[in-house]
């Protein structure tokens, strides 16, 4: 498998230089609901005893319609980010299936530069996080989406190999949604235990030129750096 990788990225290497592409990806994502049994158990074994937040709590689990999401990329850059929806009245409201998504952050990947990061509020300080390359296992499972043939690939930093990325080789380019990238080919799926990214319409080499505007607000921090903050932020809050 490893050497069917190997011919697999030189191939996808030479069509990447040999061809320009860009294009324009919408995601739908998508959340397994938890049951009324199961919520009343995540909050009973949370560890705030604060009433109103075990009843805020329970108000966020339950609230998990469907988002888009859109990735837009050429050769060498790519750009994510989730549809910012609103209620009728104007009101935003805590959607766990848009926190899943990636929420207000903006994920940003650069081929050339070897740049891949997010753009986030961390808690009133606007940060730019490094985020880690993936490592993939290549399956020969393979099924069809949106006309594309797609390839299985799992996800080896999580445990249990529990999540999978499908991907086409016939789109040459090593972009994905939020987190997701570095395969020989364009991620059209992500499943992540109850979670799924789904591609549901890609717009390739559209004739209004794709522009790629990169985040440059906030200070550029590592991902443990970034981690470090939200401990502290949690740790602050269930003091109180």
């Amino acid at each position: 498998m490893q050497i069917l990788y190997t011919v697999v990225f030189c191939f996808f290497t030479t069509l990447i230089s040999s061809q320009k592409i860009s294009g324009r990806v919408t995601y739908v994502v998508s959340t397994e609901p938890f049951s009324d049994k199961k919520i009343d158990s995540l909050t009973k074994s949370s560890k705030f005893k604060n009433l109103k937040m075990n009843s805020w709590m329970k108000r966020v689990l339950k609230n998990t319609p469907d988002v888009n999401a859109f990735l837009e990329f050429n050769n060498q850059e790519s750009i994510y980010y989730v549809e910012d929806k609103m209620q009728n009245d104007g009101k935003s409201i805590v959607n766990t299936n848009r926190l899943y998504a990636g929420g207000d952050n903006t994920y940003y990947k650069n081929n050339n530069t070897k740049e891949f990061y997010h753009e986030s509020d961390v808690f009133g300080e606007p940060s730019l996080i490094d985020l880690p390359k993936k490592k993939w296992k290549i399956t020969q499972e393979s099924k069809v989406i949106g006309g594309y043939v797609c390839y299985k690939a799992i996800d080896l930093s999580y445990k249990n190999n529990s999540t999978f990325a499908w991907f086409t080789p016939q789109i040459p380019v090593s972009f994905g949604p939020k987190a997701w990238a570095d395969l020989p080919g364009l991620i059209l799926e992500i499943q992540l235990k109850r979670i799924k990214f789904i591609a549901t319409k890609i717009v390739l080499n559209p004739k209004n030129k794709i522009t790629i505007n990169k985040p440059t607000k906030g200070k550029r921090v590592t991902e443990e750096e970034a981690k470090k903050r939200y401990s502290s932020f949690w740790k602050s809050i269930q003091k109180q």
